[in-house]
Formats: structure tokens, sequence, C-alpha cells
């Protein structure tokens, strides 16, 4: 049944059942689910050329056969299909091609092509997602016809586009500005053009990257003591929205904040930044987001309950394996290893690398896209799910180990950096070796207005470091010293690291050095760029 029928005709309970119901599943009604589209996944890849070359001379006939026999895959496999976009050997003629905005290849942009139900299942959760974001029970039910979407999500043909644009088939949703215009601007004229119209419109949800959202929190606080009336502004409903947000802010003694002017219903975020800025998206628009997990391969794959605790993946959009932190770390230190993996219902408490299948005709099959979650609760009684809860942990080529001791993800050095309650413009850590020493060293660009001493700021990371990971507070006995390096940055490093990308034409996705473990030629470019800068950090 069409998800805005049954919102118009008031079938509130039907509409929650279809996108939310799968979190009371028991763990076997979850995998009957699993291995029926698994089956009819297989059915499909045995008649095509890139099934045949995977499966080898026997189609597997069973869940078992198929997880014994077919090997382990990654985006090398395809490469020399979806780099040029074949499609005679797929299972099923794509819907449309999606590009990756994470990694490229060795080669360029990873490429993925969708079928038109797994573009439609993108919508799916999306609603679901928008339900529990909204939700303070099981069942609440805020949607509304005309709901209104901040467009903050990517063009085209990256996947938030897909997600976005498949929402909007599933449900009445009006994106501000509407997708057909918002998609031919650039991103920064485009959430500008959008705030304009929430001004006067309203917004009742917001979708997009964690960072994006408290950014766009600290610049409104930031602007609104200096904002001066424009001919835009005297339009009545937004002047009473101002007018509204005036005195409350007056009665809190501060800057106007974004939740003094618009009441989110929910706020819709994913990947590791969804941690570190939740509480400052709380503190700007009065809403806690809800975390989901999705990727260019599998689509949108998993989402938080109402209650704002681990991610339960859904059983209909692929096919899940995991594989143990102890066989993971087996193939790290031997390629020729084939890790063993576990199924959902087989999960217990800790540390896992995610495997996925494409149902509905995709073509990845038992790739690993390279994440790592973990697993918090085998159970959520309060959502009344059965089902193991997860949450991101890291890119499994992001994860910092020294010394075999600890290990420390973007989540852990990000949110040790945000306590400290030093501003920055941006930061990226590496594992390097200082006289055969092994050491964490951060390269912050602080802003400039801040005055740091680098001993003072090294002894304070390192406290909020402890306090994240008990085994790094006893590291520096093991090891005899601190083995934390701190590097300042002058201000505009990275502005005119992204500046010199931009110009020679990378996407918005690329034109930033990664977070964790840049490259050395990556470093280099960024120092370079940082040592041609007047003045001192």
């Amino acid at each position: 049944m069409n998800s805005r029928l049954l919102l118009e005709e008031g079938r509130r309970d039907e509409l929650w059942t279809k996108h939310c119901g799968f979190f009371t599943l028991t763990p076997d009604d979850f995998m009957d689910v699993q291995k029926r589209l698994l089956l009819e996944q297989i059915n499909l890849l045995g008649k095509s050329q890139i099934g045949k070359q995977l499966f080898g001379n026997k189609m597997p006939g069973s869940v078992e056969e198929f997880r014994q026999n077919v090997p382990l895959t990654t985006y090398a496999d395809y490469e020399e299909y979806f780099g040029q976009q074949i499609e005679e050997v797929l299972p099923v003629k794509p819907f449309v091609w999606v590009r990756t905005s994470g990694r490229t290849s060795t080669k360029g942009p990873k490429w993925i092509p969708y079928t038109k139900t797994m573009y439609d299942r993108l919508g799916d959760l999306t609603v679901g997602a928008m339900l529990m974001a909204s939700a303070s029970y099981t069942g609440e039910v805020k949607l509304e016809r005309n709901d209104k979407f901040l467009l903050a999500t990517a063009p085209p043909p990256y996947v938030s586009a897909f997600v976005s644009r498949s929402a909007q088939d599933q449900l009445e949703v009006k994106f501000l500005p509407p997708l057909e215009q918002g998609e031919n601007m650039e991103y920064a004229q485009r959430v500008t053009l959008g705030f304009r119209l929430a001004m006067r419109e309203g917004m009742d949800y917001f979708m997009g990257l964690a960072s994006v959202l408290a950014r766009m929190g600290e610049q409104f606080e930031q602007q609104s003591g200096s904002t001066k009336l424009s001919k835009e502004m005297l339009d009545p409903a937004t002047l009473w929205r101002l007018v509204k947000a005036v005195i409350i802010a007056k009665l809190n003694g501060r800057n106007i904040l974004p939740k003094d002017i618009w009441k989110l219903k929910g706020i819709m975020t994913g990947g590791a930044d969804t941690v570190v800025y939740g509480s400052k998206i709380e503190h700007y628009w009065g809403k806690r987001p809800l975390q989901g997990f999705g990727c260019t391969e599998g689509g949108n794959v998993a989402m938080q309950g109402w209650n704002g605790k681990g991610m339960v993946f859904s059983p209909d959009i692929v096919f899940l394996e995991f594989i143990p932190l102890d066989e993971h770390l087996k193939n790290k230190a031997d390629p020729n290893y084939q890790p063993k993996t576990v199924l959902y219902n087989e999960l217990d408490m800790g540390i896992y690398e995610f495997v996925l299948t494409n149902f509905h005709g995709g073509a990845l099959v038992r790739y690993r896209i390279g994440d790592l979650f973990e697993v918090i609760s085998l159970e959520d009684k309060e959502l009344g799910s059965p089902l193991p809860q997860l949450r991101f942990y890291s890119r499994a080529d992001d994860v910092i180990d020294l010394g075999n001791l600890v290990r420390l993800t973007e989540k852990d050095i990000w949110k040790a950096i945000e306590a400290t309650g030093v501003k920055y413009q941006d930061w990226t850590a590496r594992k390097e070796f200082n006289s055969e020493n092994v050491i964490l060293h951060i390269y912050l660009e602080p802003k400039p207005s801040e005055n740091i001493a680098v001993g003072d700021y090294r002894q304070q990371l390192g406290l909020e470091l402890s306090k994240l990971s008990p085994e790094f507070s006893g590291l520096d006995e093991i090891l005899g010293r601190n083995p934390i390096q701190i590097s300042l940055l002058k201000p505009g490093s990275f502005d005119a690291y992204m500046k010199q990308k931009q110009q020679e034409g990378a996407d918005l996705a690329h034109i930033k050095p990664a977070h964790m473990q840049p490259s050395d030629q990556v470093m280099k470019r960024l120092l370079d760029f940082e040592s041609s800068l007047p003045g001192v950090p």
C-alpha cells in the first residue's frame, strides 16, 4: 500500500508497521526474510555474467553453500564493469547509477547500479526514519502531508540525492528549495535559499550531515546578533517567526538560536560525527538527532529507534553478514586468510566488520564496505525489539592502533578534541613514528581567536582521551612517555588545501583531507600550503 495513501486515509498504524515494524521481528522471523530474499537473489545472479564469475561452476543451492563457497569481494572485483557502467553483465537492468561520496577507488569514483526496487527501498527506510525521529513512543505518527524538509543533501548522482527523490515519491513531502530547483544549484546557494524559504514557510525535518547542521546552528547564533531587517523579513509569516524568536532569546539572555524559530519534528543524520555533535545539535535545534546508517553500495540499511539508543538493521534491503573482530584482525595480518562470518541472529556483544549482499537484483555479493560496528545490546525492551542493537564504530582502515595496546577511532579523537573546548577549523590525525617510537600525531588548525599553549593542550587532549578509552589512560606509563604530538597549523591551511582541490575539479566529497590516516601525499600537500601562509597559528 502506498505510504501517501495510508497517511491520507488516516491509517497510521499501518504506516508505522510498514516502515518500522521490522524492529519487533523475532530473530527467527528476521532470518526467514533474509534467507528467502537471498535465495531469490542467488537465482537472479546465477543467470547473469557477473554472478557466474563469482559462483564458479556451481550455483549455491542454499544459504550455507553461498557462505561457504562464494568469496568475499571488494570494489576491485566489479570495477571493470561498473567503471564503464556495462549493464549487460548485471542480474537486472539498473534504474539509476549512483556514485559513492566516500573514498574513491584507484581508478576514480565508485559507481554502483541500483534497480528500481533498490531505489524504492531508499525511500522506505527514510520514511521510517522520519517516523522514529519524531516519535516519543512506539506507534506515534507525527507525519503530515506537505511536511517541509530543508534540502541539504548532495545532488545526483550521489546516493543522498536519490534518498531525497525516493522519499518524495513515497510521501508528499516538500523540499526547500524544491528538488528540481535545488539539485541544479551550488550547495551553499541551495542551503541559503532553503533557509530563506523556511523563514516564510516553516521547517519540519532536517536530513543531512551532523557536522553541517551543527555548523549551521553555530553560524546562526553568531549572525543573529547583527541581523538587520530586509525586505524579505517584512513578510508577515517571517516577521512573526522573528518576533517570537527575539522574545524567547531575550528571556534566555542570549542570541537567537534556530530552535527559537523552528520547532522541528525530527532530525535524521548519519556517520561518526552524529555522536560527536549530537548534544550541540540539540542545543541549537532543540531536537536530538536520530542516527541512521546507509552506504552507496547498499542504500539505507539501519536506523535508531525513537529512544535514540542502538541501531536496528532492516531485514529486506541487503543480506547481512558480520566478520568478528578477531577474524578481521587475522585477515588484516594475513590477506590470504579467509575470515569467517556470523549472521544477524548470531551476533554477540563486540565489534564486527559489516559485509553485504544486494537484494532485489543488485550486483554486489558478500561485499566488504570497510565499516566496523559494535553490538551494544542484544535487545531493547523499551522499543519492544528482540533484535541486536548496533552502533557505528569506525571505518576499518581508520582505526589508529598504538602499540597493539590502544585502538582509537575517528569518533574517539573527535569527541576528545570537542571536549577540550578549543575552537578549531579542522583537524587530522595520523599514526607516525618518531625516533622509532609510535605516536598519535594530531594536526589541528585552531580558530584565529584561540591562544593555545601546545604543551597544555597536549595534556588536556590526553586527559580527554583517557576518559573515553581506559586503555589510553595507562599508555604513557607503559610506553614511558606521552604518545601524543600536537602540530598547530596556521589559519587558512585547510581552506587553502580545499580551494586548490576544487580548482583541480575534485567534487565536494573529496576536497577535504581525511580525519584519520591521510596519506603521506595528502599530508605533504597540506603542510606545503601551511608553510606558504603568512603569520603563526
